[in-house]
């Protein structure tokens, strides 16, 4: 099946800036994100459109810049990147990692807000608390992640969904350009397999609706089956895939 460039270079625009790195450098089309190591979508270098050859000071400049903040030379291969990119990679010691699909699915009518999910416009300390008891994070890494949510400039909506006193699923979405992306969806281990997360994305559906949004989009790993399924159940199909690539 023919790649829709321009649809993936509008959903590459709506990824990069709903999940933006503290600092970064533009480059002849490639962007170099850097957040201290925390997620590999604020640490990579990605293309920012269509490239159709690669520049001879691009592998230079990606290693030195990453090495110099501590930081693994990682790319972030897209159907943006040029013909052999891959190839080219391998060529020069890097080695594939993970890769991931980029979902799509149309909101549904009908979705309502739920009374058990807490809707809030930032990332206060009980969001993360309740976010981080379904996901561990070092405490290390949390500067890093205060700074990307701090700088997300489209409309954030951080849901908790509550059952018997305790918080058991937790997420982000990011309303932008009438789209909403679902980040950090999250379900307690011990709360798995109930419908909490299909609950928590309809809750944001209702909401991302109200905020003008008729379009939903996600990244998933492509060897998580139990989130594949849920979203396959949600309507959600794979528009591309992408695979960062790490020297060591």
């Amino acid at each position: 099946m023919e790649l829709d460039i321009g649809r993936i270079q509008s959903l590459e625009d709506l990824c990069l800036s709903a999940w933006p790195a503290p600092q970064q450098l533009h480059h002849a089309g490639w962007v170099l994100r850097f957040a201290a190591g925390h997620t590999g979508r604020a640490n990579s270098t990605n293309a920012v459109a269509l490239q159709q050859e690669i520049s001879g000071d691009l592998f230079p400049l990606v290693e030195r810049e990453y090495r110099r903040r501590g930081l693994r030379p990682t790319f972030r291969e897209t159907p943006l990147c040029p013909s052999g990119f891959s190839a080219a990679l391998l060529d020069e010691g890097y080695l594939a990692d993970d890769e991931s699909h980029v979902m799509v699915a149309e909101i549904p009518a009908g979705c309502v807000p739920d009374p058990s999910v807490r809707l809030q416009n930032n990332a206060d300390d009980a969001w993360l608390a309740a976010y981080r008891s379904m996901v561990p994070i070092a405490e290390a890494e949390m500067p890093a992640l205060r700074s990307i949510l701090a700088g997300i400039a489209a409309s954030t909506r951080y849901l908790t969904l509550w059952s018997d006193g305790r918080p058991v699923a937790a997420g982000l979405g990011v309303i932008d350009r009438g789209w909403v992306g679902l980040y950090k969806i999250a379900t307690h281990p011990q709360a798995r397999g109930q419908g909490h997360a299909g609950r928590l994305i309809r809750a944001l559906y209702a909401e991302a609706a109200g905020q003008g949004a008729t379009k939903a989009y996600l990244q998933v790993g492509v060897g998580n089956q139990p989130a594949l399924a849920l979203y396959r159940r949600l309507g959600f199909t794979p528009l591309y895939n992408y695979r960062y690539y790490r020297k060591g």
